[in-house]
């Protein structure tokens, strides 16, 4: 049976870090009480978000909505344009960090049109770390440290070499699903994950700030589908 894909809210956030720091998830307990990992060979990847203060949520519950959504269902997140979204440099996405967000392109996205797609050169196999991308005009727009995207799955450039208008990239993690040639090559990526912080983000929905929201960062871990 596979799992429901939810849509991440795509409401106002102030930070976010896309890295892949270990090869292991906490899997939680057995009925026994032993902690148990799950392993995945190259590394699980994970996604930190700190939203902003939310300024809409009298009318659009959107937190109150996200809170439920922490027992292990699966969250599709399109990242937001930071530093490690390459396509956020040459599109001109407005960024802010801090104070209160009116009615903005963060939640009625507009200006997130702008988005720069490539196609893979190459066939990828599953399992193996180097991709092909042909950059056409876009010239050596990728660079050490960004993320890139092929269906649902987000990667991060390890290593990048540029042989003409192709760029051949090593991401971690490896390839989680076969790539073909041709297949679009997303620079603002999504990425499946579930939240493994319920318990911190939930404590801090209160309407003190005048009625505005301000929860807690959310982790999400990666989610790797059949």
């Amino acid at each position: 049976m596979t799992p429901r894909i939810w849509n991440f809210p795509t409401f106002p956030i102030a930070k976010q870090l896309f890295h892949v720091p270990g090869a292991a998830n906490e899997g939680g307990f057995t009925s026994g009480g032993a902690r148990i990992m799950s392993p995945e060979p190259g590394g699980f990847s994970m996604l930190e978000i700190q939203p902003s203060l939310q300024v809409t949520e009298w009318d659009f519950p959107l937190s109150s909505w996200l809170m439920s959504k922490t027992n292990g269902q699966v969250l599709r997140v399109r990242l937001a344009p930071t530093p490690q979204v390459a396509s956020a440099r040459s599109a001109g996405v407005p960024w802010g960090a801090e104070g209160v967000y009116p009615e903005s392109p963060w939640s009625n996205m507009q200006n997130w049109s702008g988005d720069v797609t490539a196609v893979f050169a190459a066939d990828a196999l599953e399992g193996s770390n180097i991709v092909r991308i042909g950059m056409g005009g876009l010239g050596e727009l990728l660079r050490h440290g960004h993320v890139i995207g092929a269906g649902d799955v987000t990667y991060k450039v390890d290593d990048i070499e540029y042989v003409g208008t192709t760029a051949i990239v090593t991401v971690i993690p490896p390839i989680r699903k076969a790539i073909k040639a041709a297949d679009p090559a997303f620079f603002r990526p999504w990425f499946l994950g579930t939240i493994s912080n319920g318990a911190d983000f939930r404590t801090t929905y209160d309407a003190e700030n005048n009625g505005n929201i301000q929860i807690g960062k959310i982790i999400l871990n990666e989610v790797i589908m059949p």
